[in-house]
């Protein structure tokens, strides 16, 4: 419930105005009175109100000045003027100083209940917007910590964007990174250490060493964290000055293990990669520090700090499109065909541009997607033999594997069978829907036929059903329910002796008057002389 002010020179124009205008039912719970402008002002001090009805015309500071001076302190409280004095001056100057209404006396109390509930309208809605902005706000910032881990998490697996798209996530996600911006990678292993614990403990054990490496770092560093697929902790070390800072990063690496064993009380495994820009060379950062933790750590598990040297840098060497997120299985599962059309035609272009005299490479492009075509068939309930015939036995006998052009032609050609079967059982099902839906129609022409009815019938929401019947016939399923009711009606006033009214009623309309109207529409005659016509 709001709280309004009423302020008037006049008393009695207060009271009555308090007294008889029934305030709760518009929603104002408490209604204050004041008899000047400065008697106003401290009303306003001392309690919370909402909307303010006020004379122009007071001795001292008139109306004007009191809601020039409550704007100027309290934007959210809406004014109204009430006055005597109905000339366009004092609207000119009521709209400058942001009075939400003007009402002329004398106001009649419909007309004043009207305005007031419009002004608690409104009200209403900025807070429920208020409200939801700042939920979502919440929300995001609760959930950043999430969001920016699962970024990097893509990031290290080979994910993609456009420089636009990049210059986005990082704005939306506060991610103190440029573009090109240098930074360091460093992975802690963990897992082994604290394999005592279960999950729940386990996930505050991660978010107590993310603490500490902000902690430890933070003179120097900002700190991007997440858990990689292998259960290591990755941090992207952001440097907060452009100075060079490997030796701070070398110390405070170390600086990092010996805090976790000195309050976590376990030992860890600490790796400090090399330095590279932001984003295209972190998956190249991460997949040399992987192989790096397993070239020098192995599974021991006292060996607490490594620094990578520039001489263990290594060119990475696989076919980066080919593992990039998503996989061709995720994209054909999902019926994504046009994304992975791309990425099949990413992984050609990319074998033909810097493999194609590695047989190696072709092997495993085939390998990858024969494994993903095995996968959807089997998963469909067939034998990929069954499925894509010739191709099989091609397969079977690595004839892709020879040339890029070998296998590029041998990929297309099982794509496209399995992408018009997809289509094709689609298209088959769709059509089941829309002969459901004709039936249903058909067996309830005098009953209820909305979309709504429909759509709970075959268990489909509204507009799904709704755009599915356009998409395979042409046509509005409204169309179709009035067309088949129309020649329904059209045969029994040809052949039954039934009245209009009862036509109508036949054919599911309630009212003969819209049923006449709708007939004449449809055939050019009303109903009666359709009937004169045919005898």
């Amino acid at each position: 419930m709001l709280q309004l002010l009423l302020v008037d020179d006049e008393m009695s124009i207060v009271e009555t105005l308090a007294a008889t205008i029934p305030w709760r039912e518009i929603g104002i719970g408490t209604v204050h009175k004041a008899y000047s402008a400065s008697e106003a002002l401290d009303l306003v001090n001392m309690h919370p109100v909402d909307i303010v009805i006020t004379d122009i015309r007071m001795p001292g500071m008139d109306g004007l000045e009191l809601a020039r001076h409550i704007y100027m302190h309290w934007k959210h409280m809406k004014c109204l003027l009430l006055t005597a004095h109905a000339d366009f001056a004092y609207a000119q100057a009521a709209i400058k100083n942001n009075i939400c209404d003007y009402l002329v006396k004398p106001v009649s109390d419909s007309e004043l209940i009207e305005r007031v509930a419009s002004v608690v309208q409104t009200i209403r809605a900025e807070r429920e917007s208020d409200d939801a902005y700042r939920r979502a706000v919440n929300a995001m910032r609760d959930h950043l910590p999430r969001l920016r881990g699962e970024l990097l998490h893509d990031l290290l697996q080979g994910k993609r964007f456009s420089s636009e798209k990049w210059a986005e996530q990082i704005r939306l996600l506060e991610i103190p990174v440029r573009l090109n911006d240098r930074l360091v990678m460093l992975m802690v292993r963990f897992k082994d250490q604290f394999s005592d614990l279960d999950p729940y403990d386990m996930s505050l054990m991660e978010f107590a060493i993310v603490n500490m490496a902000q902690e430890t770092l933070e003179e120097y560093f900002h700190v991007w964290s997440c858990k990689d697929l292998h259960d290591y902790l990755v941090l992207a070390l952001i440097p907060k000055s452009s100075e060079e800072l490997q030796y701070h990063a070398n110390r405070l690496s170390h600086q990092l293990q010996r805090n976790i064993e000195h309050f976590l009380k376990r030992r860890v495994s600490v790796l400090l990669g090399q330095w590279g820009a932001f984003p295209d060379d972190v998956a190249k950062l991460y997949s040399n520090m992987l192989l790096i933790f397993g070239k020098r750590l192995g599974n021991e598990k006292d060996l607490p700090v490594y620094i990578m040297d520039d001489s263990e840098v290594t060119e990475v060497r696989t076919l980066f499109s080919l593992y990039e997120p998503p996989m061709l299985m995720h994209l054909m599962e999902a019926g994504h065909w046009d994304a992975a059309e791309q990425k099949i035609s990413e992984i050609l272009k990319e074998l033909e541009a810097d493999w194609a005299e590695s047989s190696e490479h072709r092997m495993e492009a085939f390998f990858s997607f024969f494994s993903a075509f095995s996968y959807i068939a089997h998963k469909n309930g067939r034998k990929l033999a069954d499925w894509i015939e010739d191709d099989y036995a091609r397969g079977k006998e690595m004839q892709p594997a020879k040339t890029v052009k070998h296998l590029s032609s041998w990929v297309w050609s099982v794509y496209h069978k399995f992408k018009q079967q997809a289509v094709s059982e689609t298209r088959s099902a769709r059509m089941v829907a829309v002969k459901e839906a004709q039936k249903f129609v058909l067996s309830h022409l005098s009953g209820d036929l909305s979309l709504q009815t429909i759509s709970e019938h075959l268990q489909m929401h509204p507009a799904y059903l709704s755009r599915l019947y356009k998409l395979e016939t042409g046509d509005n399923l409204s169309d179709y329910i009035t067309r088949l009711k129309m020649e329904k009606s059209q045969q029994l006033l040809k052949h039954s002796t039934h009245k209009i009214y009862e036509v109508a009623i036949e054919v599911g309309y309630q009212n003969p008057h819209y049923f006449i109207k709708l007939f004449k529409k449809h055939y050019g005659l009303t109903p009666q002389e359709y009937r004169n016509s045919t005898v």
